[in-house]
């Protein structure tokens, strides 16, 4: 009997997609959560990212746990981004050293590059300055550990994710529904993004080939924000005239205005391309024509 793939944070809105490509693909699944839950179509287990976690059955595991970033941060809210992406993961990783498993993809970010204006970022690139680009070289020292265990190890450094029903594209949305859209400070600073089916069609990818290391998740066309808000204008025939000042996200998002929304990072997806992943949305204006119909 083939054996199952784990997913911790099976019941978040990537999780839930990732499970069901999945089990359309005819792949047995092992979900994960904090809470028990019942579901007739895949066994679930509880774990809370604290202590071993039961992998019996399990050959391979994506963690995609970790606490929202996209918020105002401050010290409590910084323990938890540790505490639910650097602590979680080094506990995973003790428990499948001393398991069946034999490959990881561990969730990480774009965020590791910093601020970066107009370099082109490829997974060869060095990591940026700040706190996300800390916390995520971090996160991915935690996770390659399980190479000294034999296990096949990636680190999906994902962009901006859009998809019905996600934080980000709802939001988006939201904003110029009702008129208010426009541009983030200078609107210059690179965007980079998936849509979702190219998310989970990437990941899907890592499983069954043999990559490694270092994964930009993203299109092969990054965005710049000005354009991505032209192109949002048109697609839902709003207007697009109330640009925020940098100030403005300073004083609401504190450092994660800097870091996240105003940080430029034209990221390339030359891994994937090399391994001639076949991207569903390769440009921002057939992903929105999708979104937005």
């Amino acid at each position: 009997m083939a054996k199952s793939v784990g997913i911790i944070g099976a019941s978040g809105w990537l999780g839930e997609h990732l499970t069901t490509a999945l089990l359309e693909r005819g792949r047995p699944v092992v979900g994960f959560s904090r809470r028990a839950r019942e579901n007739q179509d895949l066994e679930w287990r509880q774990w809370d990212g604290e202590g071993v976690i039961d992998l019996s059955g399990v050959g391979a595991v994506v963690n995609l746990a970790g606490e929202s970033i996209d918020q105002r941060w401050n010290q409590k809210r910084k323990k938890e981004f540790y505490r639910s992406r650097i602590s979680l993961t080094e506990n995973l990783v003790n428990s499948i050293s001393a398991s069946e498993v034999k490959v990881l993809l561990n969730s990480s970010a774009v965020g590791i590059y910093g601020d970066r204006e107009e370099v082109l970022l490829s997974e060869g690139s060095k990591p940026g300055k700040g706190y996300l680009a800390e916390l995520c070289v971090a996160w991915e020292k935690a996770a390659m550990i399980a190479e000294d265990a034999g296990i096949r190890v990636c680190c999906l450094r994902t962009g901006v994710v859009l998809g019905r029903g996600g934080g980000a594209w709802e939001k988006i949305r939201k904003v110029f529904r009702f008129g208010l859209g426009g541009k983030l400070g200078d609107g210059r600073q690179w965007m980079p993004w998936i849509h979702l089916d190219d998310e989970i069609g990437g990941i899907i990818h890592c499983l069954d080939h043999e990559l490694s290391g270092p994964i930009n998740l993203v299109s092969p066309y990054p965005v710049r924000n000005e354009e991505l808000t032209l192109m949002m204008s048109r697609a839902m025939a709003r207007p697009a005239i109330l640009p925020v000042p940098r100030f403005a996200l300073k004083l609401v998002f504190g450092e994660f205005a800097e870091e996240g929304l105003l940080a430029s990072q034209r990221v390339d997806p030359a891994v994937l391309k090399k391994d001639r992943y076949q991207f569903k949305y390769n440009h921002i204006d057939q992903a929105l024509a999708d979104l937005t119909t």
